[in-house]
C-alpha cells in the first residue's frame, strides 16, 4: 500500500496547483471524501474535502476558500471513486450545484460482490486487516483550527480507497460483473441528480408521512415549521429539538382529533411555542390542508399476486446462485411492476438486472 502523507489547501493559490495536479491524473484514478457539520448546525455546510491519488492525500479546506470554481470546474469532469456516495452527492449539490462526470462507488461494487458488511470500515478490516478509528466519526468538522486527530481521521477515510478498487474491480472482471458495477454508478448518479431536483418544495413529507391523511399532513407541515424555527435559534440540528419519529406520532394523534401534549423534557418557552403551532393546525381550513401526493397505483387483475409470486421466487432463486443480496437484481416495488406490466416493468430495469431475470 502507498504511504500517503495529506496536506492542507487553505488559500487559492494552493487550490490552483492542486487542479494542475489532479487535471493530470487519468480518469477514474482520484479519490473523494466529504465531511460536513450536520450534527452540530442546524443548516449543514461542507467543511471538509478530501481527495488522494497515486501521489497522496490532499485536503482542501472550503470554509477557508471563497471561491471555490476551480474544484468545480475539475469535479465536473472527472470520473472518481467514493464509497457510499448518496450523502456526499447532496453535499455536492447543495454546495456547488454540480456533480462528478461519474462516481465509481466503492460501496456499489462491494455489494455486486456479494460482500454482506459493505462499509468502508469493514472493507479496509477485510482487504488490510486495518481497523479504522472511530473516534472522530461524529466530530464537529466546521471546526477551526482543525485537531491533528481530526486531520489524521480524514485522510484514514480515502488513503486505501485506490488500491482497494483496483482489488474490487479485478474481483468484478473475474466474475463477469464490471458492466454491472458501471452501469449501476451510472444509474446512482442519475438517481442522485432526480433526488436532489425533487426535494427542497415539501421538505416536511418526513418517511411516514404517506400514511398520513390531508389533516395529518397539515399537522405535520406545522410541527415539522415549528421545529426548524427551533432548531434555527439556537443553530443546531433538527433532531435536537425534536426526532421525527415524534412528530408523527403527534401528527397521527392531530390527524384522529386527539389532544397532543409538548415532552417532559422540553423548557417552558419551547412548550408555549409547540402549543401555539398545535392551536394554528387546530384554527385552519380544510382548503388549506396539503394535497396527498399521487401513488403509483399498479392495475391488478386476479393473477396479479400469482406472478408477484412467480417472478419473486425467479429473482430469489438467480440471487442465491450469485450470492447475492435479492434486492440488488429487483426491489419489491420493481417486481410488482414487472408483474402489472411485463414489459414496460422490465424495460424500467437496468440492463443486467433484465438480463439476469430474463435469461
Amino acid at each position: 500500500m502507498v504511504a500517503y502523507r495529506a496536506f492542507m489547501i487553505t488559500d487559492p493559490e494552493a487550490l490552483f496547483q492542486w487542479k494542475i495536479r489532479a487535471s493530470a491524473q487519468p480518469q477514474g484514478r482520484t479519490v473523494l471524501d466529504l465531511e460536513a457539520d450536520s450534527l452540530h448546525r442546524h443548516r449543514e455546510k461542507l467543511c471538509l474535502i478530501q481527495y488522494a491519488d497515486a501521489e497522496g492525500v490532499v485536503i482542501i479546506d472550503p470554509l477557508a476558500i471563497e471561491d471555490m470554481k476551480l474544484f468545480t470546474l475539475w469535479l465536473q469532469e472527472a470520473d472518481v471513486w467514493m464509497h457510499g456516495a448518496d450523502y456526499d452527492m447532496s453535499l455536492l449539490q447543495n454546495a456547488f450545484g454540480v456533480l462528478p462526470h461519474m462516481i465509481l462507488d466503492t460501496q456499489i461494487a462491494a455489494r455486486l460482490l456479494g460482500f454482506q458488511q459493505f462499509g468502508l470500515a469493514a472493507l479496509v478490516e477485510h482487504y488490510y486487516g486495518i481497523v479504522l478509528s472511530k473516534k472522530n466519526q461524529r466530530a464537529n468538522w466546521g471546526l477551526r483550527p482543525m485537531p491533528a486527530d481530526m486531520k489524521e481521521y480524514a485522510q484514514g477515510d480515502v488513503k486505501f480507497m485506490l488500491e482497494m478498487a483496483d482489488k474490487l474491480v479485478a474481483e468484478l472482471q473475474h466474475l463477469g460483473r464490471y458492466e454491472w458495477f458501471l452501469e449501476s454508478c451510472a444509474c446512482n448518479l442519475e438517481h442522485g441528480r432526480e433526488r436532489h431536483a425533487s426535494t427542497g418544495s415539501d421538505p416536511w413529507r418526513i418517511k411516514g408521512s404517506g400514511k398520513l391523511t390531508r389533516r395529518g399532513l397539515a399537522a405535520l407541515k406545522t410541527l415539522w415549521l415549528w421545529r426548524d424555527r427551533e432548531a434555527a435559534t439556537i443553530d443546531r440540528p433538527a433532531f435536537m429539538v425534536s426526532g421525527n419519529d415524534e412528530l408523527l406520532r403527534w401528527s397521527f394523534a392531530l390527524q384522529e382529533f386527539r389532544p397532543v401534549f409538548p415532552n417532559r423534557n422540553m423548557h417552558t418557552h419551547r412548550a408555549a411555542r409547540f402549543r401555539k403551532a398545535v392551536e394554528h393546525f387546530q384554527l385552519m381550513d380544510e382548503e388549506e390542508y396539503p394535497e396527498l401526493l399521487k401513488r403509483v397505483h399498479h392495475e391488478t387483475d386476479s393473477h396479479f399476486d400469482f406472478r408477484v409470486e412467480q417472478w419473486s421466487a425467479r429473482r430469489n432463486s438467480i440471487a442465491e446462485e450469485l450470492a447475492l443480496e435479492p434486492s440488488l437484481i429487483a426491489t419489491r416495488s420493481q417486481i410488482e411492476s414487472i408483474a402489472a406490466h411485463e414489459d414496460k416493468g422490465l424495460a424500467a430495469l437496468m440492463n443486467w438486472q433484465r438480463n439476469l431475470l430474463t435469461r
